[in-house]
């Protein structure tokens, strides 16, 4: 995965000892996101079914990025998570992020796709899809996320997840499934909220948070925010991507890659798979 200003951040939290940031340090560092939930809680134990733990290799799985199941065999992440998608693993059914046990499934990726545009670093076309060598066998606790509608734009209330720290400054991933709660912001709310110079496209949505201090600009990169509905799936509607570090102080919206924006990418994808093999 390739996450950028992994040195500024040692840099500024040996200055910083503990105190406040400056606004200005605060605000002009977009980041991807570094694999935290800042200030999240501990998710119901497979509340969120259609998440994955993405790792480079199915040798030895050490989580790098979040991903969503959208069917049996397909699973949507970020972008910058991938430099080379076959033979990553891919595991379902996770809580506790390092216990992988009957309720899991391990699957490797066979083929994967970043989008053409991407360009590499943080901005739009940040999304990609990969495809299992193996099907997942969907039960209570390993099921797909909805697709929404082509470029649906959604309001309200949403949920992140991803495996997270509570702590702006902790390095360390939390051994269970962290998740927030996030309202949706419009774009032109985001565009004016964030710096002149944010590489911010209209096929990004954005977050913004119910109380101060609480990011979701570092949930995992590549993993799900959904609006949940009772008695249907979750439907996916961004992937993490990236935010202004550090999150928690910065209290600036969260950016995620609008999935509406690509369904059409999506299907053209799965399309040519099958046709291909």
């Amino acid at each position: 995965m390739k996450l950028i200003a992994v040195t500024l951040i040692v840099a500024l939290v040996a200055a910083a000892q503990g105190a406040k940031l400056s606004d200005k340090l605060a605000q002009i560092v977009p980041s991807f996101a570094t694999g935290f939930v800042i200030n999240g809680t501990e998710a119901d134990p497979h509340s969120a079914p259609y998440i994955v733990s993405l790792a480079t290799s199915a040798t030895k799985h050490s989580h790098i990025c979040g991903g969503t199941i959208i069917a049996k065999d397909w699973i949507v992440t970020a972008a910058h998570c991938i430099s080379n998608p076959v033979g990553m693993s891919v595991i379902a059914g996770l809580h506790t992020r390092s216990e992988v046990d009957e309720l899991t499934q391990q699957r490797v990726v066979d083929f994967g796709k970043v989008h053409e545009k991407y360009s590499g670093g943080v901005g739009p076309y940040d999304i990609a899809i990969l495809h299992l060598s193996e099907p997942l066998t969907f039960n209570e606790w390993v099921q797909p996320a909805a697709l929404p509608s082509r470029e649906e734009i959604h309001e309200g209330e949403s949920h992140l997840y991803g495996w997270g720290q509570p702590k702006s400054y902790v390095f360390t991933a939390a051994k269970n499934l962290q998740t927030v709660t996030t309202d949706l912001v419009s774009f032109a709310e985001c565009q004016a909220a964030l710096p002149d110079t944010a590489p911010l496209a209209e096929s990004n949505v954005c977050t913004s948070s119910h109380q101060q201090s609480i990011s979701a600009c570092n949930g995992d990169s590549g993993g799900p925010l959904v609006i949940e509905k009772p008695n249907a799936p979750s439907e996916l509607v961004g992937v993490v991507s990236w935010g202004y570090i550090p999150c928690g102080l910065a209290q600036l919206p969260s950016v995620y890659t609008r999935v509406s924006a690509y369904i059409d990418w999506l299907n053209n994808i799965q399309s040519a798979y099958y046709k291909l093999y």
